[in-house]
């Protein structure tokens, strides 16, 4: 992809504030200008330009930006126009609608935004990762590596380190060995299989807390719980409540019918002993009667002198009567009695015995103990299917423990499987690796007549720590003195110019042919930054593709390498503080006047 042409455009105005044409190949140099050696080169929109290049190519607008009144009062619309696989695009943000990005697909340029494919910031990103991309690329993105090909002094150049502060390592190394067409993918699938190792240990951990008996323990109980089952299972198949139940209903009544038999014969018979009883008392005082008249014989005798013999003799005839009576029935009667006694007593034991048996038939139909003890017996049949569960899981936890030892020697077997083809892999780049490290030592010996040491390594290291780093690309650079922060600032510079450099030259690789760096070289000596940009210049236009672009202030180089700049066309943007502002990047100032 080809940055050609970014221009500033105001709705209010209706036109072009300022407009800047880039080469299509080569170095572009947006330059500080001063107007006398008093002013101040900086604040004139180098940095600001750098920005509204990156929010073109996907990033999303900066705060200061979307709340800019000055900006937003003007109505300004920034537009880039490219070029990628020989379609001419345009690319576009208003300001005033900072969560949109625009395009103007293959069509000459024009201001009406009816014309433009509106974007949601995401579509965008997407559209602009596709168009600068392609499809081929994979597990990244260029939101990604977009900070690292545009990098700015404040962000991206940070000491003893190539990527930018506070990113995730992972990910900022698969970015660098991306940049440098080296494989980026293998630290993050061998973390995904490290992670699926780490997890299964942590469930087999968990799991082993759990089992606190043999499996030979486990299957014991279990055998000796089931045999308990069975023995249960037959008591209460044995069992037909129903049948047991009208049994005892059965039994009660007939025992109640015994009963009232028996006590309707206690009755009969207390009758009859009462009747000779009194049969007995009867006759008893019928002699006591007789007797009186024996009492009252003188008192007779007296009054009539003596009884008549009729009279006495009916006595005499009735007294033996009862005298016989008392001594003969009285016995009679006695022996009745003694006789209803003795069955009585045996009715009575009878009666006693059938009452007994009726209370507890009675209590166990009240009760109903039988199906009580039924349900006690399948409680326990229930408690005891409960531990063999119990048993069962722990004996599942057995086997799940030997599945999950497997599942990890497995894992850890596809992990140096996989380890040692991406080694493999890597191994075959040993050439070009070679190139970017002797192309890193040219610039350093350009820069400062010194060997710099750009070194590339694969962590083939495996183990299971949680920060392992197996599988990344480890790419390490140094320059003599580059505690110095000029030299470290020139040696990130280095390091970017030697992929981007290196991936122009190459057959294959990604489609980045872009790069930027903003106040980059705010820190080196100046004679060494005309060399850089010169070597960079002429090794761009030899490949015939590439495009570098630096900001710079014009008292950070020396004045003939200014006019050798401006001679050979590399200085794109001359910004600059003017009276009416138009020399600034947007052609007028961001901020109040005042």
């Amino acid at each position: 992809m080809i940055l050609k042409e970014l221009s500033i455009y105001s709705f209010n105005e209706k036109k072009v504030l300022n407009s800047y044409r880039f080469n299509d190949v080569g170095l572009n140099i947006i330059l500080g200008e001063k107007k006398d050696e008093a002013d101040e080169a900086n604040g004139v929109g180098k940095t600001t330009m750098v920005e509204c290049l990156s929010f073109l190519l996907g990033e999303e607008v900066h705060p200061y930006y979307k709340n800019n009144k000055i900006l937003i009062s003007k109505n300004i619309l920034i537009t880039l126009e490219i070029s990628a696989n020989g379609i001419i695009y345009f690319l576009g943000r208003y300001f005033n609608t900072p969560e949109k990005g625009y395009i103007l697909y293959d069509k000459k340029a024009n201001f009406d935004l009816n014309c433009w494919e509106p974007y949601e910031d995401k579509d965008y990103k997407t559209k602009i990762q596709e168009i600068i991309l392609g499809d081929k690329v994979e597990e990244i993105s260029f939101a990604s590596i977009r900070e690292y090909i545009i990098r700015d002094e404040q962000n991206g150049f940070i000491k003893d380190t190539l990527g930018i502060s506070g990113r995730n390592a992972t990910t900022q190394n698969k970015v660098l060995a991306f940049l440098c067409n080296l494989p980026y993918n293998s630290e993050s699938e061998i973390k995904k299989i490290t992670k699926r190792i780490t997890e299964l240990k942590d469930e087999k951990k968990a799991l082993s807390t759990t089992i606190g008996k043999t499996i030979s323990e486990l299957r014991s109980e279990k055998s000796k719980y089931t045999n308990q089952i069975k023995k249960l299972e037959k008591d209460i198949n044995s069992i037909n409540i129903n049948k047991q139940y009208n049994i005892k209903v059965s039994e009660y009544s007939k025992n109640k019918n015994e009963l009232n038999k028996i006590q309707n014969k206690i009755f009969k018979l207390l009758h009859v002993k009462n009747q000779y009883q009194q049969n007995i008392e009867n006759l008893k005082q019928k002699v006591e009667d007789i007797k009186g008249l024996n009492d009252i014989e003188p008192f007779y005798k007296q009054l009539l002198g003596t009884f008549p013999n009729e009279v006495s003799h009916n006595y005499e005839n009735v007294k033996k009567f009862y005298d016989f009576m008392v001594d003969n029935r009285g016995k009679f009667y006695e022996g009745k009695i003694e006789s209803i006694d003795n069955d009585l007593e045996e009715l009575n034991t009878l009666k006693a015995s059938y009452e007994e048996k009726l209370k507890e038939d009675y209590k166990i139909l009240k009760s109903s103990n039988i199906v009580e003890d039924i349900n006690s017996m399948i409680s326990n049949r229930e408690d005891l299917n409960t531990k063999i569960a119990e048993i069962n899981i722990q004996i599942n936890n057995h086997d799940r423990l030997k599945n999950l030892t497997n599942k990890i020697n497995s894992l850890k077997s596809e992990r140096l499987l996989v380890t040692q083809k991406k080694t493999d892999e890597f191994t075959s780049y040993e050439q070009h690796i070679l190139s970017l490290e002797t192309l890193f030592q040219t610039l350093s010996e350009l820069a400062y007549d010194t060997d710099g040491i750009l070194n590339i390594e694969f962590d083939n290291n495996v183990n299971d720590r949680k920060n392992s780093i197996t599988g990344r690309v480890i790419i390490e650079c140094s320059l003599p003195d580059d505690r110095s922060h000029g030299i470290n600032y020139m040696k990130i510079n280095m390091f970017d110019l030697t992929w981007f450099l290196s991936s122009l030259s190459g057959e294959s690789g990604h489609n980045i042919n872009f790069l930027i760096h903003d106040g980059s070289y705010s820190k080196p000596n100046p004679s060494v930054k005309a060399k850089i940009l010169k070597f960079v210049d002429t090794k761009i236009k030899s490949l015939s593709k590439g495009q570098y672009f630096v900001t710079i202030n014009k008292d950070e180089v020396l004045k003939k390498d200014i006019d050798f700049f401006e001679k050979n066309g590399n200085i794109i943007a001359k910004l600059e503080r003017t009276d009416d502002n138009s020399k600034r990047f947007f052609g007028f100032k961001l901020y109040d006047q005042s």
